[in-house]
């Protein structure tokens, strides 16, 4: 296997002679993809009555396919989504600690959180993802980080970078770094590739993200030697994903599932993975946003900023609870290891008016009161029940936070 720094060298020289017209071809296919993933209807305006009758009838066919099929036990995740490194130096660490005991009231078997690269060179981050690690463990629940770059749009809450080798040397230093304190059970390195090139700016392409995987992989059990390594994408980055599959040391695979209209990728996405011998979670869901027509820089600043109506609002609130009994069918009669609903705020608080994006910071406080004063919406309880009926041991005994 070519070297980390060769590959490197070779990506950066294979990106600099890529063509416009090239660049022109993988932008707009990019593009494209993008909006068959989550325009909610064909028209130019989004229609919502169109669009929650639409995403009702295709859940509903699909729910009843999948209950027709042999079920298995699955471990239900969720994501600790105001420790993400984009926002969690402004997030007090009590209200951390509270959100985690609520998710644990939910079901939840694990806790994820998304921090940034630098964020591990932040004291104050750290201390409070020393609070969120300690406490995840001692309400017996695994953890699992998933390293992502957090300049999102004009929140600059990481390094700006020129070039690919700009990201991969700190990130992997971070993920060993990350590794070494915590002995997570789970590290992702890779998440969502083209995704996190959108937001740097550049067009690294698999090989490069394959060569830094492999360094991240090698830090990350110099470190941690149980912690499992894993790597996965969305419907669109399948030639990244089937990289990731052919590496003998990645350990498993994460699809990110928010659009209904390609399960049919998805489905490629688990056979794949089954193929490779590695096990496969969904580590991000939720239905596909409301939006209009969308804007050339979207994946790059985040779907949920273009929505007309955000994640928190009441009018999709039955719609979230039947889309979460479908993925969890989904992971269930596919043989997939675990599922994790990503907007976990829905669990405590819709409004029906106002903020409602997941990333506002009033409806966010609403989430944080709701948490504290015990509210919860259906969305929790059909979480909770879905958990009791498919939930299967995430086996805490074999957690690698022991290593030495």
């Amino acid at each position: 296997m070519l070297s980390y720094s060769t590959y490197m060298m070779l990506a950066e020289k294979a990106s600099r002679r890529l063509s416009f017209l090239g660049y022109l071809a993988r932008a707009t296919l990019t593009m494209l993809l993008l909006l068959a993933w989550v325009l909610p209807s064909t028209g130019q305006e989004a229609d919502e009555s169109r669009y929650i009758s639409s995403l009702n009838s295709a859940l509903d066919n699909l729910i009843a396919k999948l209950s027709k099929l042999p079920q298995q036990p699955v471990i239900f995740s969720a994501n600790l989504l105001l420790a993400h490194g984009v926002g969690v130096e402004r997030v007090p660490t009590n209200v951390l600690l509270e959100y985690i005991d609520a998710l644990k009231e939910a079901g939840a078997q694990r806790i994820e959180f998304n921090p940034g690269v630098t964020n591990v060179d932040n004291p104050e981050v750290m201390e409070k993802y020393d609070a969120v690690v300690k406490h995840i463990r001692e309400l017996g629940l695994r953890v699992e980080i998933n390293l992502v770059y957090a300049r999102v749009g004009n929140r600059d809450a990481d390094m700006q970078v020129r070039n690919f080798r700009d990201y991969a040397d700190p990130a992997v230093k971070a993920c060993a770094q990350f590794a070494a304190h915590y002995h997570p059970d789970y590290l992702v390195p890779v998440h969502e590739p083209v995704t996190m090139d959108a937001r740097m700016g550049i067009r690294a392409g698999p090989d490069a993200w394959v060569a830094y995987l492999d360094a991240a992989i090698r830090a990350i059990k110099r470190a941690s030697p149980n912690t499992r390594v894993g790597a996965g994408g969305w419907y669109g980055e399948l030639p990244y994903y089937q990289a990731f599959a052919a590496m003998p040391n990645l350990d498993f695979l994460t699809i990110d599932i928010y659009a209904d209209t390609k399960l049919n990728i998805y489905d490629q996405m688990v056979h794949i993975a089954h193929d490779a011998n590695k096990p496969v979670s969904i580590e991000e869901t939720w239905r596909p946003a409301f939006t209009g027509p969308l804007p050339q820089h979207a994946i790059a600043t985040g779907i949920e900023t273009h929505t007309i109506k955000g994640v928190g609002n009441a009018d999709f609130e039955d719609l979230d609870v039947k889309w979460m009994k479908a993925m969890v069918l989904y992971a269930s009669t596919h043989g997939m290891e675990a599922v994790t609903p990503f907007y976990s705020q829905s669990f405590f608080a819709y409004v029906t008016s106002g903020p409602d994006r997941p990333s506002d910071p009033a409806y966010n406080r609403k989430v944080v009161q709701a948490i504290a004063q015990g509210q919860r919406t259906k969305m929790f309880a059909e979480y909770r029940s879905l958990q009791q009926k498919f939930a299967r041991s995430a086996d805490p005994s074999s957690s690698p936070h022991s290593n030495p």
